[in-house]
């Protein structure tokens, strides 16, 4: 599985490239990578504001990348602003 938008958001959180190029999909957020509680919150923030929801980082299991992966995955897409209607705030609506 390829995992590389959990890397990219690991990489905003600050963890070393190097760290990241050599991590596999079964590697662990505390036990492999070694994350903090302030990475740990930091990427919790990341992943809800991709919307992804029902999940905590800070309960007792200890998530794989590939499990990040899925959650990620799970996520439906958000329409683009060209694609959403507007209405310009100078114009009255006259319904």
């Amino acid at each position: 599985m390829n995992t590389k938008r959990i890397i990219g958001l690991l990489a905003a959180v600050g963890l070393p490239d190097d760290l990241l190029k050599s991590a596999g999909n079964d590697w662990r957020l505390r036990d492999d990578l070694g994350l903090n509680s302030a990475e740990t919150l930091h990427l919790q923030i990341l992943l809800e504001d991709l919307r992804c929801t029902g999940f905590s980082l800070w309960d007792t299991h200890d998530h794989s990348l590939e499990e990040l992966e899925q959650l990620i995955d799970t996520v439906p897409e958000v329409p683009t602003l060209g694609n959403v209607p507007t209405i310009n705030n100078s114009e009255t609506y006259n319904g």
